[in-house]
């Protein structure tokens, strides 16, 4: 069976600055291909060439042996190429069912005539969102669970998945998992790009390795390991950090029955120098929590003691004079402008006529020192942080935000879209921080994260704390089936009456369609039986 796509030495360079030096790559019909690499190693340079946002420099590709060279998106979709982007954005305004048909020749019909066959979609790839929901009232994961519905309405032959994963949970993962495996029966092919190792290995045939801009090894996912994967991305051997600091009994942070939103009375205590990793479903109720500690949402407390003082948060500056600091889970409120240059985004001072030489100096060497040790990619520290990768973007964020002057740090999905090295010098730096004093609470939905960067794990289930374990004690595939267990029966979002209505009368719908399928399948085997039975005699 001849492939699907040929690409032949493409290089591509962004400012003068070599990304991809020469990529050979093939892609085959109906297979799941990983592409795993440091983060700047080129993969969404690769994928935004495959899917006509860039033009390669040099090389070439084909698509089932004809020659593919599109000049934009919109043609590159018309021959068969689907992507969701890394920084996808979609209309705030459009249903999902909208969201799910936009790309399509359905783009126009009105939300009513899209709801049924949407709602068709979601119940076949277990996606409990309502057809009817608003995207912009939806989270960030939740979007990229519609968009990956969305696959499944366009035509595209080739489908790019560029690390839309990075803050999915169990449940997710599992529901993105489904949907890929879908496109394979059909024939289709998918590219997925992720930083988590073990993801890629379950969800692949095969994983190609990027390095410095050239794959340097294709792997069959059923015989390697991350051990190995991880060893070829850096051409070293990287380890996993365990948390190994200590912390006081002192407590800087403590909750008593806290109630709003889902929350039915929570209780717990943060002390100094530790980090307390919070897990669970999506809507478990630890947005609710978090809120109610930022002062974004409303949350009430019969006691809320902060270094020993009771204390009331009822909106962000109030936590803030707190010296309460909240790194976001969303990339649009991270605080740094991508049109920023990377030395104005991590300079807590500045320069210029108000600053003396000196201080220029040394703000200077602290800036060249981090972008060191986060190893960021970039040709110069004048150059603006949108040319960056969307993982060196990060390391920047980052590091902006733990360099803040503060008691308590919530961090939400920090290793976000960052490779494993990456991970490691993040890690360093929350141990020295919490070794100086400071304490935080970590929200991830990598529970080997979870468990290696913290010193206690609370899960959180329908609004109560329902475990709280140490991390030495814990596992992730403990982590892992309590998240099950706790989500044993999905919340659909954005529900009413009559949405559940819909998608129950599909359901049904749908079962005995695929009982009259396999029925056939049983009869045709009967036959086929008969017949070599006949034959035999």
């Amino acid at each position: 069976m001849s492939d699907l796509l040929t690409v032949r030495g493409v290089t591509k360079a962004h400012a003068g600055m070599p990304v991809l030096r020469g990529i050979d790559l093939d892609i085959r019909p109906g297979e799941v291909l990983g592409l795993i690499g440091a983060n700047g190693a080129g993969k969404s340079t690769l994928m935004s060439i495959i899917s006509g946002a860039y033009r390669a420099d040099s090389g070439s590709m084909l698509i089932e042996g004809d020659p593919y060279s599109p000049l934009d998106k919109a043609e590159a979709r018309g021959l068969g190429i689907g992507i969701i982007e890394q920084n996808f954005q979609i209309d705030g305004s459009l249903t999902v069912a909208q969201a799910i048909y936009r790309n399509t020749y359905q783009a126009q019909r009105p939300h009513e005539s899209l709801r049924r066959q949407a709602q068709w979609l979601l119940n076949e790839a277990g996606v409990h969102i309502s057809p009817d929901a608003r995207i912009g009232h939806l989270l960030r994961p939740e979007m990229g669970l519609v968009e990956a519905v969305r696959l499944l309405a366009d035509d595209a032959q080739i489908v790019l998945v560029d690390e839309v994963a990075a803050t999915f949970n169990v449940r997710e993962i599992a529901d993105l998992h489904f949907i890929t495996s879908r496109l394979t029966r059909q024939g289709r092919s998918v590219v997925y790009i992720s930083h988590r190792l073990h993801e890629v290995k379950d969800i692949t045939n095969r994983i190609a390795i990027l390095r410095e801009g050239v794959i340097v090894d294709i792997q069959k996912s059923a015989q390697t390991t991350t051990e190995r994967m991880a060893e070829m991305m850096f051409g070293r051997v990287v380890n996993r950090d365990k948390r190994t600091t200590t912390h006081s009994s002192e407590t800087v942070l403590r909750a008593k029955n806290l109630r709003g939103g889902t929350l039915q009375g929570v209780d717990f205590e943060l002390h100094r120098g530790e980090v307390l990793a919070f897990v669970g479903p999506r809507h478990s109720g630890i947005s609710d929590i978090v809120g109610a500690i930022t002062g974004d949402r409303p949350g009430m407390f019969d006691e809320l003691e902060v270094f020993g003082q009771q204390r009331r948060i009822t909106r962000p500056e109030d936590a803030a004079a707190l010296r309460i600091t909240y790194f976001s889970e969303d990339d649009i409120d991270l605080g740094v402008s991508k049109d920023e240059s990377i030395a104005r985004s991590l300079m807590s001072g500045g320069w210029g006529a108000d600053v003396d030489f000196d201080d220029e100096v040394a703000a200077l060497r602290d800036i060249i020192g981090v972008l060191g040790k986060f190893q960021v990619k970039a040709k110069s520290i004048l150059g603006n942080v949108d040319a960056l990768s969307g993982g060196d973007q990060q390391k920047i964020a980052l590091a902006r935000f733990m360099s803040e002057d503060c008691d308590i740090m919530i961090l939400n999905e920090p290793t976000r879209g960052l490779d494993m090295s990456s991970r490691h010098d993040v890690h360093k730096m929350l141990s020295e921080l919490t070794e100086s004093g400071k304490s935080a609470i970590l929200l991830s939905t990598d529970y080997e994260d979870a468990l290696d960067w913290s010193d206690r794990v609370v899960v959180v289930r329908d609004g109560i704390v329902w475990r709280n374990v140490l991390s030495k004690d814990c596992t992730a595939d403990q982590l892992t089936l309590w998240a099950r267990e706790a989500e044993k029966r999905p919340r659909r979002v954005w529900e009413d009456d009559e949405s559940t209505a819909l998608a129950e009368e599909l359901a049904v719908e749908q079962e005995a369609e695929e009982s009259a399928l396999r029925a056939q399948e049983e009869e045709l085997d009967r036959q086929i039986v008969a017949r070599a039975s006949r034959a035999m005699i």
